[in-house]
């Protein structure tokens, strides 16, 4: 369920049940704007992001993406026939999915507070994150190694990743051997979407850990 308020008073303009009825709603009014209004949902609502990357650049659940300049977004959604925009799977996302996680993801990044907000919002992140590998462990027809050893391959990471260590489930993920399913090209796809999704400001720089690891 959505919630339209007006921006002016605050007062409920209406509620509709799905994104696109939004749409709906506010193109069947002449007097009233998308930008005249605030679009919030019930708590209930549960958005797994989906969208990867936009024209060949990784911004899954990217700040810095996801809260630039709205003008910069309203654009890419009023002229999005010019953009490319596609999933972990490398499938296209439509424009009403992809306004959809705009709000969601705005919303969820202004919450963060400080950096006790920053590391829950990498757990959240880390949740669904695992819930998109889940689904490219299922797609996958597997003939040479099973779910299972992947699952106890990765176990250590995905325990890094449920606590939104990314920068650590980066490390021990380039250390992984190769398989059919664990491709290079594939493990390159998972460090980008953590890198992306990483809100977390270290006091280290991450450098540091690498030369450790080459003096050790």
């Amino acid at each position: 369920m959505y919630i339209l308020i007006r921006r002016d008073n605050f007062k409920v303009y209406a509620n509709c049940s799905t994104y696109n009825s939004v749409k709906d709603c506010i193109a069947a009014d002449p007097n009233i704007e998308e930008k005249d209004l605030i679009i919030s949902k019930e708590l209930e609502m549960r958005v797994v992001s989906r969208i990867v990357n936009v024209d060949g650049k990784c911004v899954y659940k990217n700040k810095d993406f996801w809260t630039q300049d709205f003008t910069v977004l309203t654009d890419i959604i009023e002229h999005y026939d010019e953009h490319t925009v596609t999933d972990i799977f490398g499938e296209p996302i439509d424009k009403s999915r992809f306004e959809l996680e705009l709000y969601n993801n705005r919303d969820q990044l202004a919450r963060i507070d400080g950096l006790a907000g920053e590391v829950e919002y990498n757990i959240n992140v880390g949740n669904e994150f695992i819930s998109l590998f889940r689904e490219e462990c299922v797609k996958t027809d597997f003939k040479t190694i099973t779910p299972l050893e992947i699952a106890q391959k990765l176990a250590p990471i995905i325990s890094l990743v449920q606590t939104g260590s990314f920068r650590e489930a980066k490390q021990v993920l380039q250390t992984i051997e190769n398989d059919d399913f664990l491709t290079p090209e594939r493990i390159q796809k998972y460090i980008a979407m953590m890198e992306a999704a990483d809100v977390i400001e270290y006091a280290t720089d991450e450098d540091f850990f690498y030369t450790v690891q080459e003096n050790v």
